[in-house]
């Protein structure tokens, strides 16, 4: 048989029981923020690095399929990224414009080259800006021969305008046309590792 439904079992959350849950909430939360930001910004950084490394081996693989030499230029001179793809002789096959990416003016993350004669070591910042505008060129064998001589940059550092304790990210292009994105933070066991 059912027994009658009774109200007076039926307990809830004191005022006192509710306040210290929102209490301790935030200071949770409080202590969390610095992480997020931080996280957030590592993102960015990340991102912006990716979105580089894919550029760099787009335009080297339009410089072996169309069997020409093309350029990438990084074109804001500050540092903000922004990238072109074009061709060095322009032809029916291989026109003045491939690809570009503008400025994005609300992106925190910076961008600064070297050439490889005047290289700093790979545990020093290269400033944001230096060497802009600048570019790498591409054969039709997917070498980048400039690169040794210095005409061309050989790293390029992705760093945050807006900390300096933000996760700095390093792509490296060979003369032969090898580019890697590194961690000059990471291990030298990992993969990630700047050698």
């Amino acid at each position: 048989m059912l027994k009658p439904y009774r109200s007076s079992f039926l307990a809830g959350v004191s005022l006192i029981e509710m306040l210290l849950t929102l209490s301790v909430s935030a200071v949770v939360l409080a202590m969390g923020a610095p992480l997020i930001t931080g996280w957030l910004r590592d993102l960015e950084i990340r991102s912006s690095a990716s979105s580089l490394y894919a550029a760099l081996q787009m335009a080297r693989a339009e410089a072996v399929s169309r069997n020409a030499t093309v350029r990438l230029q990084l074109t804001n001179a500050s540092g903000l990224p922004a990238w072109a793809i074009q061709c060095v002789h322009v032809s029916a096959q291989c026109p003045a414009n491939i690809r570009q990416e503008t400025v994005s003016q609300s992106s925190s993350a910076r961008w600064g080259s070297a050439i490889a004669t005047a290289m700093p070591l790979i545990g020093s910042t290269i400033v944001a800006g230096n060497g802009l505008p600048a570019g790498v060129s591409f054969t039709a064998l997917g070498a980048a021969p400039a690169i040794a001589s210095g005409d061309d940059i050989a790293r390029i550092d992705i760093t945050n305008a807006v900390s300096t304790s933000a996760r700095r990210l390093v792509v490296l292009i060979a003369s032969q046309g090898m580019i890697k994105l590194c961690d000059p933070l990471a291990a030298n066991d990992h993969p990630e590792h700047c050698s």
